[in-house]
């Protein structure tokens, strides 16, 4: 009964279920992130911000992906991946580009390329060294067999200790 329904209609639904989750997370992907900007207030010495929608600020990143520090790993932009670009951002409405305020903003990001390069190059080294050790192994293993063997050889044929006598 259970080779039946394996063979009937699971895997068709599996696979537009998968197809259905894949979908999604591209969608839900490809949606604009929100904005935060930095509040002029702060509440106990550390900065509070707001989010704002992409839609309504002009923003350029000033730097790369970086971490985030341990104590704003709660904020919004920090949660999804702990990663953190740093934003100018100027209101979209903003007609006169010198009279226009220019807002320091964060936004989250995935990947840290200096961070990965470095786990990649970390992984490659470790697998290396792995392997160093294993063909260690290996050929001291294969010798010892080698000569085991080779000791049972001689010991069936009739020489003693393996050695030649007259």
């Amino acid at each position: 009964m259970i080779l039946r329904l394996l063979n009937s209609r699971i895997p068709a639904l599996l696979v537009v279920l998968a197809v259905l989750v894949a979908c999604v997370q591209v969608s839900a992907s490809s949606t604009p992130a929100a904005i935060y900007v930095r509040s002029p207030q702060e509440t106990k010495g550390r900065p509070s911000y707001t989010p704002r929608p992409a839609s309504d600020l002009v923003c350029k990143p000033l730097g790369e992906c970086e971490p985030c520090p341990a104590d704003e790993l709660n904020e919004p932009f920090c949660k999804p991946f702990g990663n953190r670009r740093v934003l100018q951002c100027t209101p979209a409405n903003a007609s006169d580009e010198k009279n226009a305020s220019e807002l320091p903003a964060w936004e989250s990001c995935g990947k840290v390329v200096k961070k990965e390069q470095r786990d990649f190059y970390e992984f490659v080294t470790a697998n290396l060294l792995l392997l160093i050790v294993c063909l260690t192994i290996y050929g001291v293993r294969t010798s010892t067999l080698a000569a085991q063997q080779y000791r049972q050889l001689a010991a069936r044929i009739g020489i003693p200790s393996g050695s030649w006598q007259v």
